[in-house]
C-alpha cells in the first residue's frame, strides 16, 4: 500500500469519526480530542491533516453531502424522459428515505444546529438538480418551481418531528402537484382547497 493510499485512508477515517460526533453532539460540543480518542490517535495527527476544527467540520460535512449529491445525480439521470409529476414523486420519495436513513444512522437526537445545516445543504443540492430535471420535462418556470419544491419538501422531510412528514405526506404531495400544475382535483373541475397543515 502506497503512502498516499495510507494517508487518504487515515484522513477518511478521521472525517468519518468527526462526522458522527458532529452530528451527535453539535459543533460546539465536539472537540478535536474527542475525535482523536474515538479512533485511537494523537491530537497532533488530526492537525497533520487539517488546519483547524472548522477545517475538519467542513470536510466531514462535505463527505456526507458529496454522497448525497451523487445519489441525486443518479436520480436525475434516471429521469431523462419523465413527466414533471413523475419527477416530483420520485424526488419526494428520495427525500423521505434520505431523512429516515439520516435519523437511523445518526439518531433522531442529532444536534439541531447540525440538522439545520444538513437540511439546508441538501435542499440546495436538490434545487440545482431538480431544476435540471424539470427543464428536461419542459416545465415552465422550472427554476422557481424547483426552489419551492426543494426547500418545502426537504424542510418537511427533515423536520425535527420524524413523524411530521408521514402525517402530512398526502397533503404535501397534493400541494406540490398543484405547484407543478398536475393536480388531479383541478383537472376534474373541483375547487382547489388549501391543505389543512398550512392553515
Amino acid at each position: 500500500m502506497s503512502k498516499n493510499t495510507t494517508e487518504n485512508s487515515k484522513r477518511e477515517e478521521i472525517l468519518s469519526a468527526a462526522l458522527t460526533l458532529f452530528l451527535q453532539n453539535g459543533y460546539e460540543k465536539t472537540s478535536i480530542r474527542m475525535i482523536s480518542q474515538s479512533i485511537g490517535c494523537e491530537v497532533g495527527l488530526i492537525y497533520y491533516y487539517f488546519k483547524t476544527k472548522d477545517d475538519v467540520f467542513e470536510n466531514a460535512l462535505a463527505l456526507y453531502l458529496n454522497q448525497t449529491e451523487k445519489e441525486i445525480e443518479a436520480l436525475s439521470a434516471d429521469e431523462e424522459a419523465a413527466t414533471a409529476e413523475k419527477i416530483l414523486l420520485h424526488f419526494a420519495e428520495y427525500l423521505e428515505q434520505k431523512a429516515i436513513s439520516f435519523r437511523e444512522e445518526f439518531s433522531s437526537d442529532t444536534h439541531i444546529s447540525i440538522r439545520a445545516t444538513v437540511k439546508e445543504k441538501i435542499s440546495s443540492i436538490a434545487e440545482k438538480h431538480l431544476t435540471n430535471m424539470l427543464q428536461k420535462a419542459e416545465k415552465k418556470d422550472a427554476a422557481t418551481v424547483a426552489l419551492f419544491l426543494s426547500k418545502g419538501l426537504c424542510a418537511a422531510a427533515f423536520c425535527d418531528d420524524g413523524n411530521y412528514y408521514e402525517a402530512h405526506k398526502a397533503e404535501l404531495l397534493q400541494t406540490a402537484k398543484m405547484l407543478i400544475g398536475s393536480d388531479t382535483k383541478e383537472s376534474s373541475g373541483k375547487k382547489r382547497e388549501i391543505p389543512s397543515f398550512l392553515l
